[in-house]
């Protein structure tokens, strides 16, 4: 009886090991795409990565960088940055649902005001919510997002120097990158190519 009992137990223990390996492992998806305006304001180049896409929600998180030169003539100038956000997509086969909440942050430079004083930078850092519309692939394809992308302003930071001096100031949930809103309706067009 002791015996019989100890087998149980083995085949207990052993059997759901080999269900566990008999299952495909689920893969994530990988999208690179660009997006005119959006997180970015301006645009900017990202990296999503959809987690658990074998199920009816899925979770994705994405990373991007901006780079808008002082050609272009907006806002204070030059600027870099880095949008990150993270996202829930609701639906079935291609077509999602996409909330996100996310947060930007962005460098700009400024020009000289005179000899004795020199503004650095600008460093804004905003919250950026989304609401829109996902195409994503099945498997490998072209990745299509629309959504309406408020950007809320955080933290405003200027550096500057005066007179060999390095001056720093800070200004909280006010005048989103010095166009003189808090909160700045918005929204972004994304395009690019999803791959396992």
């Amino acid at each position: 009886m002791k015996k019989t009992f100890l087998i149980l137990v083995q085949l207990a223990l052993i059997t759901p090991l080999f269900s566990q390996q008999a299952e495909a492992p689920i893969k994530n998806k990988h999208t690179v795409y660009a997006e005119l305006f959006g997180q970015g304001f301006s645009g900017s180049l990202n990296y999503d990565l959809l987690f658990n896409s074998a199920k009816k929600w899925k979770r994705s998180l994405t990373v991007g960088i901006i780079a808008v030169p002082r050609s272009v003539g907006f806002g204070d100038g030059a600027y870099i940055g880095v949008p990150v956000s993270y996202n829930w997509l609701f639906g079935t086969k291609r077509s999602y649902l996409e909330l996100g909440a996310g947060l930007t942050t962005q460098i700009g430079e400024e020009s000289d005001f005179g000899s004795d004083q020199k503004r650095l930078s600008n460093i804004y850092t905003y919250f950026t919510p989304k609401i829109g519309y996902r195409f994503q692939p099945y498997k490998n394809g072209i990745f299509f997002r629309a959504t309406l992308t408020p950007h809320v302003a955080l933290v405003n930071t200027n550096v500057s120097t005066r007179n060999g001096s390095l001056m720093t100031s800070n200004s909280f949930f006010q005048n989103f990158m010095n166009l003189g809103y808090r909160a700045f309706p918005w929204f972004g067009v994304s395009l690019g190519y999803t791959f396992k």
